[in-house]
């Protein structure tokens, strides 16, 4: 009983992201893009993170398309609407940067 007891303590009052052995935890932060662009900031793929890192997020968009927000696990996000943003590592998160064409302005057929 007292073995638990001084870990429950000792948990209780470790910082976020500290595990018992007074180590940092790591997550996984999983970045995609849809077609007509790309994330080139940190780029795409699996990245591991210590808890707490603050990832900078930047999509950049193909000749020809826009960028249309971010998609997945966007609560985490700092702005998901932003083309340049941050995502807090405090869990493993999946996030995609949505893309589509640009609309193009067509002049009237004329009879």
């Amino acid at each position: 009983m007292t073995v638990f007891s001084i870990f429950f303590i000792m948990s209780a009052f470790l910082p976020e992201g500290m595990t018992y052995d007074n180590t940092l935890q790591s997550y996984q932060l999983t970045i995609s893009s849809t077609s007509g662009g790309t994330v080139t900031l940190p780029g795409e793929g699996t990245r591991t993170y210590d808890a707490g890192t603050v990832v900078e997020l930047v999509a950049t968009p193909d000749e020809g398309y826009e960028f249309r927000g971010w998609t997945g696990d966007t609560v985490h996000i700092a702005n998901p609407n932003s083309i340049s943003t941050t995502i807090t590592m405090n869990g493993s998160y999946s996030i995609s940067a949505g893309f589509r064409r640009e609309l193009q302005d067509f002049e009237p057929i004329r009879p």
